[in-house]
């Protein structure tokens, strides 16, 4: 009877246990399902991502976008991670991933929900899957794209040649868009709203002087330059800024260099048997040097 209720106890014990790992694994296979579940969430429940590298949105292309979601709906959904699972009046956060565009149009339109893909991703995985997103797009600004590449490898340690290989692009392709973020924020205002390309840019950065490369800028935009005038007007101004040189001009920055030469040469002459006479007088801070060669050296010898 004892060891009955003892077997009993452990069955049931087993059993509880059982329950415990069922209730796990259900749990993970729920998490894991996420990803291929599409969620309708609340967009009051969706932070905006601290990292998306877009940063202009157009008020006409929003617009726009919201009165398609309004006849249509919204076909594609957004991309979110988890931010809190507790239990709150309006569910769990979220940070969104992507989706930034549709976002903003939904809640234009007050919608109160919206289809989204939750992914299992950390802070820096969103970050990444941000800029991978608007670049597949193609939706960003060349130095919105620049400064979301420098913001990977600041903020998370990720190399330019890590950065190459995530965006599937060279490591060149890295290291020209960093550069473009040596113009400072008033330069890419001028080329942002001159509609200016990258290679405006670029033949603007062959200059070191910023009143010239600001000069090259606005010139371009508003002359409506293109490419090879812009690069050519830059080649102009830095051919004007470098100081003219003689041909074949030496400086000399100590004087005892000037009479050791003096003194080679008449050494020169003398050995080819030319009677050459040298004198020299020091006063009031000047040198005066008198040399006396023969009109016909070949009658002194």
């Amino acid at each position: 009877m004892i060891k009955d209720r003892i077997d009993h106890k452990k069955q049931l014990k087993r059993l509880v246990e059982y329950e415990d790992q069922l209730r796990k694994y259900e749990a993970e296979l729920k998490r894991d399902d996420d990803s291929c579940r599409v969620h309708m969430i609340n967009p009051s429940r969706i932070c905006p991502n601290p990292d998306q590298p877009r940063r202009q949105f157009d008020a006409d292309e929003l617009s726009a976008l919201a009165e398609s979601i309004k006849r249509y709906g919204m076909i594609q959904p957004l991309t979110v991670r988890r931010l809190s699972d507790e239990d709150t009046p309006f569910g769990g956060l979220y940070e969104l991933i992507a989706g930034e565009r549709r976002l903003r149009a939904a809640r234009m339109l007050e919608l109160p929900y919206v289809p989204c893909l939750i992914f299992d991703a950390d802070r820096e995985e969103s970050a990444k899957l941000a800029l991978i997103e608007n670049l597949q797009r193609k939706q960003l600004g060349y130095f919105e794209e620049a400064e979301a590449i420098d913001s990977l490898i600041r903020k998370y340690g990720v190399k330019q040649q890590e950065a190459a290989e995530l965006l599937s692009v060279s490591q060149s392709y890295i290291a020209n868009k960093l550069r473009l973020l040596r113009l400072p924020p008033e330069e890419r205002r001028i080329a942002t709203e001159g509609n200016l390309t990258e290679r405006h840019v670029r033949a603007a950065l062959s200059l070191q002087e910023p009143e010239l490369r600001k000069k090259v800028l606005v010139s371009a935009a508003v002359r409506s330059l293109n490419v090879r005038q812009t690069e050519q007007y830059a080649a102009e101004l830095m051919t004007e800024k470098k100081p003219e040189r003689s041909p074949g001009r030496i400086v000399i920055k100590d004087i005892r260099l000037f009479l050791n030469t003096i003194d080679r040469a008449v050494g020169i002459v003398r050995a080819a048997g030319i009677p050459v006479e040298q004198s020299r007088s020091d006063g009031d801070g000047m040198i005066e040097l008198r040399i006396k060669v023969p009109d016909n050296p070949a009658a002194k010898r």
